[in-house]
C-alpha cells in the first residue's frame, strides 16, 4: 500500500471526493465542506499523486481540534486508507493539540452508513461522550460526540 498523507490546500479535490459520497453528504453538507476545506486544516491521502481521501480539522481552542469532515473515494473504502489518513494527520497535529472531537449521527438513528462511521471512529480510539438530540443546525438529527486524547 503506497500512500502519502500530507497537509494540502486542494479543497476542490476534497469537494469532488465528498460529491462521490451522496449517502453521507447532502447538499447542505457539501456546501459546508466546500467552505470548511478552504478555511480549515486539510489533509489529503494520495495514491500515485491522486487524492483519494481527505480529512478537515477545525481549531476549537489552542488545545483542541474538531475533525469536521472525512471522506474516502468509494473504491478505496475498507482498505485502511481512511484509518491511515486519520492516524497520520492526528499524529502531526498532536504536536500542538491535546484533544480531537468528532460529531456524527448518533446511534439512535440506525442509518447503515453511519453505523459504519461510528464503528470506524471507535476503532481509531475515539470515545463516545454525549448525544444531543436534536443538534442545533442538524434539523431533527441526533448528534453523537466522540473525543480522543492525542
Amino acid at each position: 500500500m503506497n500512500i502519502e498523507i500530507k497537509q494540502t490546500t486542494e479543497s476542490s479535490k476534497a469537494y469532488e471526493i465528498a460529491k462521490s459520497l451522496p449517502e453521507y453528504f447532502d447538499e447542505s453538507g457539501l456546501k459546508s465542506i466546500e467552505q470548511d476545506t478552504k478555511n480549515n486544516m486539510l489533509f489529503g491521502a494520495y495514491r500515485d499523486n491522486e487524492m483519494i481521501g481527505f480529512v478537515a480539522y477545525k481549531e476549537i481552542n489552542n488545545e483542541a481540534i474538531e475533525m469536521s469532515w472525512l471522506g474516502v473515494l468509494p473504491q478505496y473504502q475498507g482498505k485502511n486508507y481512511g484509518k491511515i489518513l486519520v492516524e497520520k494527520s492526528l499524529a502531526e497535529l498532536s504536536q500542538k493539540y491535546k484533544v480531537c472531537e468528532v460529531k456524527t449521527l448518533s446511534n439512535s438513528d440506525d442509518y447503515e452508513p453511519y453505523k459504519k462511521t461510528r464503528a470506524f471512529y471507535k476503532s481509531l480510539g475515539f470515545i463516545p461522550i454525549e448525544t444531543i438530540s436534536p443538534y442545533p443546525g442538524w434539523g431533527n438529527n441526533p448528534c453523537q460526540i466522540f473525543v480522543m486524547f492525542l
